[in-house]
């Protein structure tokens, strides 16, 4: 006897169930990706927009910088850095400028432990636009160990969202920071080794550490965040130009661009490990933060101790090719914001005063190095590269641009760095470069 066929409403049964098995699926997994979301993103940011920078916060910035960038110590011995409250807000304000749409607040406050009445605390809120309205906020509580004196990595509560961050993988991704930091050195020093004391009062926190070394500057930020050269390439473009005496920034140019690129490398890297090389024999006392991890390798280049020139001005020559060397690394944000609140920190007291001279030389170098590292342009500016002039770098009518002004003068004149009257006078230097032909 011959079984009865299925009908075709039995059949479809199973891939009903199938079907409605899915969308429960779905629905489940749109629930939880929506749940994430609502846990990671926010509608508002945590920091708001960073104010305006001005003489103070500058100075308080570059302050902390030299204390953390600046020192000559030798490698491997102790250094102490101490940074107050206001020093905090100018380096959170420098970042956020420089770092944008990365917005960053650093705060010294009372401890709020029971038991730490006599200590404090570090609270760093990070605000990052993400697009269509959403923000992603971040919250890292920082306090120092139970024993100050203690070799300890210190106590870190951080919240992304409203989701906690396990404190084991807060400290993992620090020490992998401080090894990126360390990006010249054959043998970095694990942070747990480095660091020696923390401690932090409502007015100030100071930190006791190993120092990694003067190279460590440019050279892990360029790895964390930016293009390193490649270190043997860089080694032999900054030797074939490091003996160069007496010479101006022109000629240093064009004796660093006549350079054959070695085989298997594009045209904006050749340009990036030329720009660099020459920043590396303008401006000596950058020479080991720029070298990065061919530290070794220029050792023994021979560098004439004869200052490059541009316009007859040493600083200028030094303005032109940090600009550029950072810009081909870190980017133009990076080498714009430096530039910008280095002129607002030398208005302060004591310093050289602001100089749109200085500010045209920053800017010339930046536009020349992004062009250099855009594949569609690279190539033609190594040719403009190999015959350039005084007058194609900073045109001599850039050179009467008013600088020497103190806090007082610039205020009264430009009232500040996002008034009218700034930008305007930012505007002139744009035209007559790009009259000049820089790129």
């Amino acid at each position: 006897m011959t079984p009865p066929e299925p009908s075709p409403t039995d059949s479809a049964k199973p891939a009903r169930g199938a079907r409605r098995r899915g969308r429960w699926l779905l629905a489940a997994l749109l629930a939880v990706l929506v749940t994430a979301a609502l846990a990671l993103l926010s509608l508002t940011p945590l920091v708001p927009e960073a104010a305006t920078p001005d003489t103070a916060s500058a100075a308080a910035a570059r302050n902390a910088l030299q204390q953390i960038t600046g020192s000559d110590t030798r490698r491997g011995a102790l250094v102490q850095i101490t940074v107050t409250q206001r020093e905090l807000d100018g380096l959170a304000g420098l970042a956020s400028e420089a770092l944008a749409p990365l917005r960053i607040r650093a705060r010294l406050q009372p401890a709020a432990l029971p038991g730490q009445s006599r200590g404090g605390e570090m609270v760093v809120d990070m605000s990052r636009e993400l697009g269509a309205g959403l923000w992603v906020n971040a919250v890292a509580l920082v306090r120092p160990t139970e024993d100050s004196k203690a070799a300890a990595l210190p106590d870190l509560a951080v919240t992304i969202g409203r989701v906690p961050v396990p404190q084991w993988l807060s400290h993992w991704a620090l020490a992998r920071l401080w090894r990126q930091a360390q990006g010249d050195a054959a043998k970095p020093v694990a942070l747990e080794q480095a660091l020696r004391r923390f401690t932090i009062a409502p007015d100030q926190a100071r930190v006791v550490l190993v120092n990694p070394g003067r190279g460590a500057a440019l050279a892990g930020l360029a790895q964390a965040g930016g293009t390193t050269p490649d270190p043997e390439r860089l080694a032999a473009a900054y030797c074939a130009i490091a003996g160069t005496a007496g010479a101006d920034l022109p000629k240093l140019v064009r004796l660093a661009a006549a350079q054959k690129p070695p085989a298997g490398i594009s045209a904006e890297d050749h340009n990036r490990v030329l720009l660099t090389a020459i920043a590396m024999r303008a401006v000596p006392e950058y020479r080991e933060k720029l070298a990065g991890s061919a530290r070794a390798l220029v050792a023994d280049c021979g560098a004439s101790a004869d200052p490059i020139t541009l316009a007859g001005r040493e600083d200028l020559a030094k303005h032109w090719a940090l600009s550029a060397a950072i810009s081909a690394t870190l980017g133009s944000q990076v080498a714009r914001s430096m530039g910008t609140w280095k002129e607002l920190a030398d208005s302060s007291e004591g310093g050289s005063g602001f100089s749109f001279v200085d500010l045209a030389a920053d800017r010339s170098g930046e536009r020349f190095a992004m062009a250099a590292v855009k594949p569609q342009l690279a190539r033609t500016v190594q040719t403009r590269l190999v015959a350039i002039t005084q007058d194609q770098i900073l045109p001599p009518e850039l050179l009467t641009r008013p600088e020497g002004l103190d806090r007082a003068a610039f205020e009264r004149d430009y009232t500040a760095v996002d008034s009218p009257e700034y930008a305007a006078a930012v505007r002139t230097i744009d035209r007559m470069l790009g009259n000049a032909g820089v790129p």
